[in-house]
């Protein structure tokens, strides 16, 4: 596949500019930010036109704070300004640039994509598995250690520009992945795309030299599937040689189970539920304790137990 080039001119676009300042308004939960964004309008749209026809735009600071739902996490938030602007560079420069060179089977911060997907291939494999009369197979589950934070910037900018020849759309995109002083910061929009194409070469090596017809990654959380444990414990070690070029590591979670065992991808277990019992009940007592530390307030806290009530069938938690 060809370098592409000419991505800066889109990406400046009038048409990128209001998409994403609609995007980000419409996704800003903090009613303050959106009605000072509403209110000014006029003023930041030109700032940032006029910022980024002069080359003169800097990444502004970040504000850090943890989130504790679906599960902990450090998430780095940025100004108004900022948000429209990594999402034009996110729709302008990352989208057309690099999601043709992926594979269906990466599920993860794409439209039609998303976690229904990543259990629709299950099921399909699940049924590619049945109607052959395999009773018995294996699935390689795959996790990767500390995966945003480790992300590493060199090897991250080598592969953006065997995708990317235009100067200008490197060189912005660059100053956002160096605005971090390491890894990528969960939150953004061009983090979500950047993560998902960093192991975009993984994915090929599984399909296209391990040869597996079985496989789906959600981020950094993978599955292979074979009737042969031999060849999965293969094809682990040979993706731990390949993760150790890119600078990653699989952590103690990785695993290989058979498809009669339970294990949990994308918040569910091989039959589709959403978790097994002992996991609702460590789940909610993470949403109480949360709750009582004033981490979450008592609407989050009371859907968390008619949730998990519904969908692991437990009738007293």
């Amino acid at each position: 596949m060809k370098r592409m080039g000419n991505l800066y001119e889109n990406f400046l676009s009038n048409e990128n500019l209001y998409k994403c300042y609609k995007e980000v308004l419409d996704n800003t939960k903090n009613q303050r930010r959106v009605n000072w964004l509403l209110d000014n309008k006029d003023k930041v749209l030109d700032e940032i036109k006029t910022a980024l026809r002069n080359d003169t735009y800097k990444v502004g600071p970040y504000n850090f704070f943890t989130i504790y739902e679906p599960k902990k996490r450090l998430i780095a938030s940025q100004g108004m300004k900022d948000k429209i602007i990594n999402h034009m560079v996110a729709r302008g420069i990352l989208y057309p640039a690099l999601l043709p060179s992926m594979l269906p089977y990466n599920v993860a911060s794409r439209e039609g994509m998303g976690t229904r997907k990543g259990i629709e291939y299950v099921e399909q494999f699940r049924d590619y598995y049945r109607k052959r009369g395999i009773e018995k197979y294996y699935i390689l589950k795959c996790d990767i250690s500390k995966f945003f934070q480790s992300i590493n910037h060199k090897i991250l900018k080598e592969k953006l520009r065997k995708k990317i020849k235009d100067p200008k759309a490197l060189k912005i995109t660059f100053e956002i992945i160096d605005s971090y002083k390491e890894g990528l910061g969960i939150g953004s929009m061009t983090s979500q795309v950047l993560a998902i194409f960093f192991l975009n070469d993984m994915d090929h090596y599984i399909k296209e030299k391990l040869k597996i017809k079985c496989y789906v990654r959600y981020q950094d959380d993978f599955l292979l599937y074979s009737d042969s444990k031999e060849y999965l414990e293969y094809c682990k070690e040979q993706i731990i040689k390949f993760l150790k070029k890119e600078d990653l590591v699989l952590n103690n979670k990785t695993a290989i189970y058979s498809n009669k065992k339970n294990f949990i991808f994308i918040g569910r277990n091989q039959k589709g539920q959403y978790s097994k019992r002992r996991t609702a009940r460590r789940r909610l007592k993470e949403k109480r304790y949360f709750y009582f530390k004033g981490k979450i307030n008592i609407d989050s806290y009371i859907s968390s137990i008619v949730s998990l009530k519904k969908l692991s069938g437990i009738k007293n938690l």
